[in-house]
């Protein structure tokens, strides 16, 4: 049976050639929308997927804070030499949930839910690639992180409180898929950023190809198969 899926942001991360998509997924199709579309046109939709969520917000945190599970803090002293004063797993927690509410996607998936049984995925924004960090600008940060060998533990903390989030809200949140990830999960893979993306987007994101729009899309996919109306 065909499905019908609205995306609202960012529709490039699922821009694949027509007929690759038609092939891979004969049954399913997206369309561009918006969050207040109106009820009407909502009700043709299978599912909503919105795309805008990124690493940004948590990787300003652990650039100003830290904590000793971090691989890079020794002690308190250390960190402090760092300019990056600890704090507790619960005000990191705390704060970095605040930091994911007021982001402009989690506020459409918020209102979304209140006007839609039908499922809402809420998929990652790309990690800007290596080569975009050496260029300076935002993605500074997030090279130094990577260095400092935070990368893993940054990586998956952004995942997990960003997965926990959109649970406690009824939306399903897609991470970005493991395959396009560096090891330590703080970079898009060069295989998979645009030739024409030479830095990051405005929120730590990088200009990705169709290759990686095949992975979002198998994503989808999947969670729709596996998911259930809230």
């Amino acid at each position: 049976m065909s499905k019908r899926l609205c995306v609202l942001g960012d529709d490039r991360l699922f821009a694949c050639e027509a007929a690759q998509r038609a092939a891979r997924w004969p049954d399913l199709s997206f369309e561009q929308g918006q969050v207040d579309m109106g009820a009407d046109l909502m009700t043709g939709y299978d599912g909503f997927v919105i795309s805008g969520l990124g690493i940004a917000p948590v990787v300003e945190i652990f650039g100003e804070l830290s904590c000793l599970v971090m691989p890079s803090v020794e002690d308190a002293m250390s960190a402090l030499d760092a300019e990056r004063p600890l704090a507790s797993t619960a005000m990191l927690r705390a704060y970095t949930r605040e930091r994911l509410e007021a982001t402009r996607a989690v506020a459409a998936a918020r209102q979304l839910r209140a006007q839609t049984e039908a499922p809402i995925f809420l998929a990652s924004l790309p990690r800007p690639s290596a080569q975009a960090c050496q260029n300076g600008g935002r993605e500074t940060e997030l090279a130094q992180l990577a260095a400092r060998g935070d990368g893993p533990f940054v990586s998956a903390w952004f995942d997990r409180m960003a997965g926990e989030l959109c649970a406690d809200i009824s939306v399903r949140f897609l991470p970005q898929p493991r395959m396009s990830l560096t090891a330590d999960g703080m970079f898009t893979k060069e295989d998979y950023v645009s030739p024409r993306s030479t830095t990051g987007a405005g929120d730590n994101a990088a200009q990705v190809n169709a290759e990686f729009a095949c992975l979002v899309i198998d994503q989808v996919a999947h969670a729709l198969k596996t998911c259930s109306p809230a």
